[in-house]
């Protein structure tokens, strides 16, 4: 249910955003102001193409990390010391499980998994130098460093 409310308010959001610029750029026509029309169009076009060509997730996990990346940091020495790990509650909203797995010496935070068939995730992994490079990220997938997120930090696919 919450997945087609939010495609409602999102195409609420686009149709706003079409209809205002449009009468903007017609009532700029109306009042024989052809250069504003031009400029109005041009950038209703640009932040169209930028929004459009914008990858939403990965700088919504770019930001997550850059945000918390004490808390990351955290989570990283109190691993490399085996101490247990405390995940604050924010981590919960993140996670799919609000748990941080140990996988061998890798340390795993599932960010997605296919609730339908359980068979494909993504997430974020702790990969200390020289550890394995094969992360579990579902129960019929295995995923790989994708990109390097910081500090020994990965995006996992």
């Amino acid at each position: 249910m919450s997945l087609w409310l939010s495609w409602l308010v999102i195409s609420m959001a686009w149709g706003w955003a079409i209809v205002w610029s449009t009468k903007t750029a017609l009532a700029y026509l109306a009042g024989r102001a052809y250069g504003r029309c031009v400029v109005t169009t041009v950038v209703m076009l640009i932040i169209w193409v930028g929004v459009r060509v914008t990858d939403w997730n990965a700088l919504y996990v770019d930001g997550m990390f850059w945000l918390h990346r004490d808390t990351f940091a955290a989570l990283a020495n109190a691993y490399d010391s085996g101490r247990s790990m405390t995940v604050p509650s924010w981590m919960e909203h993140l996670s799919v499980n609000g748990k941080v797995e140990r996988q061998g010496n890798a340390l795993y935070l599932p960010v997605f998994i296919d609730q339908w068939r359980g068979e494909t995730g993504v997430g974020i992994a702790y990969l200390p130098k020289g550890s394995q490079r094969v992360v579990q990220t579902a129960a019929g997938d295995v995923g790989y460093p994708v990109r390097d997120l910081g500090n020994g930090w990965w995006w996992v696919e």
